[in-house]
């Protein structure tokens, strides 16, 4: 489609949240964004580019598909940023992809976008990629979505617990004082467990490396073991006390 003699161009992108990419979730993107660059014929009026990079900051980059190759570096190295890209100049299709492992709400950045003068092309790439992406495990979001929510419940468990340590170990008035005080400190202690839960669960998570590399996934094993083993037997028997001093 031409306006006024020159291509009209159209983009469309995908933004990219609450997932967790694994090796093979990547190595179908890069097959994919591969097949339209061989079966272009414009061979000498196209580039394509892969870059992945490291937790240590080494960057490793290839126009060859084989940077993604099984027990290569996305299984032996923590990979924490990947780029690919598909350039034709003589007709200007585009793929663009840009995946970052994110801890921040919102992962702004990660997203694929593509752009040409054919839209039936461009259509038919994103519904492509669309395809590819629905199908990627999903991320708890809850700690990035509901953190103000989390955050009171938690307030309201450590007020309750210090509380308790107030009735049992003060006066009247030491307790009074103590639990004014308790309110200041449960809210830092509240807002710090909701940014360590955000750090557990990335809005963008790149599972990538060795199994001892996977640090999220670690810690989350560990924080389930803790909760079942010693925290609900805790609220528990917290909120039975409490029911004991309000009868």
């Amino acid at each position: 489609m031409r306006i006024n003699g020159d291509a009209m161009k159209i983009s469309k992108e995908l933004n990219i949240t609450g997932v967790i990419i694994k090796p093979s979730d990547i190595r179908e993107l890069a097959k994919k964004v591969y097949e339209e660059y061989e079966s272009d014929n414009e061979s000498d009026r196209k580039r394509i580019n892969f870059i992945l990079k490291g937790n240590d900051e080494t960057q490793y980059e290839s126009e060859d598909i084989e940077i993604f190759s099984d027990r290569g570096i996305l299984d032996t190295r923590r990979i924490i940023g990947i780029e690919m890209t598909y350039f034709n100049y003589s007709n200007n299709k585009r793929i663009s992809i840009k995946l970052d492992h994110t801890v921040r709400d919102y992962g702004w950045g990660n997203s694929i976008s593509v752009s040409g003068s054919n839209e039936l092309w461009v259509n038919g790439i994103i519904k492509n990629f669309e395809g590819i992406i629905s199908n990627w495990e999903k991320q708890v979001i809850l700690p990035h979505k509901y953190g103000w929510f989390l955050a009171i419940i938690f307030m309201i468990i450590f007020v309750g617990g210090i509380g308790l340590l107030c009735l049992n170990f003060l006066s009247k008035l030491e307790w009074s004082i103590a639990f004014g005080f308790s309110f200041g400190i449960s809210f830092w202690l509240a807002s710090y467990l909701v940014d360590e839960l955000k750090k557990l669960y990335p809005i963008v998570e790149l599972r990538t490396g060795p199994e001892h590399t996977q640090v999220e996934a670690k810690k989350r094993r560990k924080v389930y073991a803790i909760i079942s083993i010693g925290v609900i037997p805790l609220i528990i028997s917290l909120v039975v006390e409490l029911i004991k001093i309000i009868i």
